[in-house]
């Protein structure tokens, strides 16, 4: 028993020494002096770092480019989507008032004419019971016109014992059936129809020519004035609030037409059953609307008086990208750092989108394009 108890003490004497002598725990280092700290976690898949390094050499690989976030006004205005047409007194469309043929045609296409201006003759055409009838109803009129010359003569000759009343009687006669034959035997000349213009402008794309048969209801000619032009949008429930009566509107082409100011004519408050929208009324002022033509599809921006003055941060649509599911912008910090920044995309106008929240500031350089890789190599670092 002894002998066991000397054991023990030896054992403990021996640990002591030890825990004296040999150096504290530190952290555990590896390959380079990297802290490793901390319980070790398993493999996600998702990269611990919210950043990326890219050498220069590859940034100019990858065409990295950047632009600078900042705050604005323009883009915090709703954008409806409408189209062009002809307002009151800028479109004229000539149809055929009766069956015929062009006998005479003065308008050319591209010309400009005024309102009144003859641009075509047309002469009346008739069946065959429509000239059947109007042979047989000339004929009748030369028949009572030489009736009536007749009894008048024989009137004449016996004027002193014929009546007065007779010979008054016969007279009258005589202007009526002469009126008559007139009529009918100058009634080609007066199937002939003029065809003039409804208003002044320039004539439009048309197809005719002289000898040409054309029916009733068919449409001659469109005569349009560039500079009276309205459009017409679409206002949903999400933009009712800055449709006011101090907003202002401004029309922007799709095809690179300039921007132009709009006034409103009308807010119908009659809602589409279809889709729920109220129709917005726009006329384009005669100077900016010489850019654009009928049936052309524009964006109308709207900055209603709550809108002015209100600050936004903006940056490139293509700036935002998607990163496991999340908005996302990359930020240019360093010459070859890209620190990864999540945000809440708001608005989206044209080239631009608001960021609601978000860690971007105003001048900071943010990636828009070369994103694709910048987001391969921090998926696959």
């Amino acid at each position: 028993m002894k002998t066991k108890h000397k054991l023990l003490a030896a054992t403990a004497a021996a640990g002591l020494t030890l825990a004296v002598l040999l150096p504290p725990p530190a952290a555990v280092l590896a390959h380079g002096g990297e802290d490793h700290g901390g319980t070790a976690q398993a493999n996600t898949g998702v990269a611990l770092t919210d950043e990326v390094l890219l050498p220069k050499e590859s940034q100019f690989l990858f065409e990295v480019g950047t632009r600078l976030a900042a705050y604005s006004t323009t883009y915090s205005r709703a954008t409806l989507y409408g189209t062009v047409s002809a307002a009151a007194g800028g479109e004229g469309r000539v149809v055929v008032p009766q069956t015929g043929r062009i006998v005479r045609l003065v308008a050319q296409v591209g010309q400009a004419v005024r309102a009144g201006q003859t641009l075509a003759v047309i002469e009346q055409t008739l069946d065959a019971t429509q000239q059947i009838g109007l042979s047989t109803e000339r004929a009748n009129a030369q028949a009572e016109l030489r009736a009536a010359q007749q009894d008048y003569a024989r009137l004449q000759s016996i004027a002193d014992i014929a009546a007065r009343k007779d010979v008054v009687a016969a007279e009258l006669r005589l202007r009526q059936a002469r009126q008559n034959a007139s009529i009918y035997n100058g009634q080609a000349q007066q199937r002939r129809v003029s065809i003039t213009s409804p208003i002044s402008g320039t004539v439009d794309v048309f197809n005719l020519a002289v000898g040409q048969q054309v029916n009733q209801g068919d449409e001659l000619f469109r005569v349009l004035n560039p500079g009276k032009l309205r459009v017409e949008a679409q206002v949903f429930a999400q933009d009712l609030s800055k449709i006011t009566p101090g907003a202002e509107f401004r029309v922007e082409g799709l095809q690179g037409q300039p921007g132009a100011p709009a006034r409103l004519v009308v807010f119908s408050n009659v809602v589409n059953p279809v889709n729920q929208a109220r129709q917005l009324i726009l006329e384009l002022d005669a100077a900016g609307s010489t850019a654009y033509r009928a049936g052309q599809a524009v964006n109308v921006q709207v900055v209603g008086e709550s809108g002015r003055g209100e600050k936004q941060l903006v940056v490139p649509s293509s700036a935002v990208t998607d990163l496991n599911g999340k908005p996302v912008v990359f930020v240019h910090t360093e010459p070859e750092r890209f620190k990864i920044r999540y945000v809440q995309p708001g608005a989206i106008n044209g080239e631009q989108t608001v960021l609601l929240q978000g860690e971007v500031n105003e001048n900071d350089r943010v990636v828009t394009t070369g994103t694709y890789q910048l987001k391969s190599i921090y998926l696959n670092q």
